[in-house]
């Protein structure tokens, strides 16, 4: 397993932090290596040390001793895991393990929030067209690599207990179906949803009134004039504002 170099020191850098992040993967996130000398360990190991870092896979392995280069782990890495739906299957898997007992009861409800992550790819789909996601023009690309988890705050802690990866075509209504039926079954009990912008649309507050579940999500401001901006006149203020869809129609909400 490669080392940190002597000559790196960082604020993060716990050896048991490190080998906490392996003993939890490894069982759950089988990498079928083969023709290399790289083990799991080694993998799992530089990835832990560029997120506690905040690192690129390239700059961790610079950083650690013996390790490979990062063009090679990435080769190897792509090679080993499995297909994307049993990624997400293990990711959700961690998360369960990693949840105290108590979030599993059934006697307290949560606010939980839903969070919509694109991270910006300038490349081209390595397998399918459906890994890539549009979205709004940022760093210089309008293409990305999409995923949406649900995350509680427990203790003044705060736990992701789901995960679900976001493909091209998608609507955003299934994916809050899909994570809320994955909350249902761990039995964690809803008080609250809080949203981003990238879920503030008609089907999606459908979804969320049809199980009697409130909500908050912020409205995106588009246009130069008239829509949502006649909301930022005057003071503060509750009011309904109906939203107008040529594929949706009208709906009115709270806002």
């Amino acid at each position: 397993m490669p080392k940190p170099t002597n000559k790196v020191t960082r604020t993060i850098r716990s050896e048991q932090v490190l080998k906490a992040f392996i003993e939890v993967v490894k069982p759950h996130l089988p990498l079928d290596l083969k023709n290399t000398r790289i083990s799991a360990e080694d993998i799992l190991y530089a990835l832990a040390y560029a997120n506690v870092n905040r690192l690129s896979i390239a700059s961790s392995c610079q950083e650690l001793e013996a390790a490979p280069s990062g063009n090679r782990l990435r080769e190897v890495l792509v090679e080993a895991l499995p297909s994307r739906d049993k990624v997400q299957s293990a990711l959700n898997r961690i998360f369960r393990q990693q949840l105290h007992p108590s979030l599993l009861n059934g006697k307290r409800s949560y606010s939980i929030a839903i969070d919509l992550t694109l991270i910006p790819y300038h490349g081209q789909p390595y397998q399918d067209k459906k890994e890539i996601v549009r979205g709004a023009p940022k760093s210089g690309t309008t293409h990305f690599h999409g995923y949406a988890t649900v995350s509680i705050v427990h203790n003044d802690r705060r736990y992701v207990v789901a995960l679900r990866f976001v493909e091209y075509g998608e609507e955003m209504a299934d994916i809050v179906r899909w994570l809320l039926k994955r909350l249902k079954t761990l039995k964690i009990r809803l008080r609250r949803v809080f949203l981003d912008k990238g879920f503030c649309s008609d089907p999606v507050f459908k979804v969320l009134d049809r199980r009697g579940l409130s909500y908050v999500v912020p409205i995106p401001v588009r246009g130069k004039s008239g829509g949502v901006r006649t909301l930022f006149q005057g003071k503060s203020r509750k009011t309904t504002y109906t939203f107008h869809s040529p594929k949706y129609g009208a709906y009115t909400n709270t806002v």
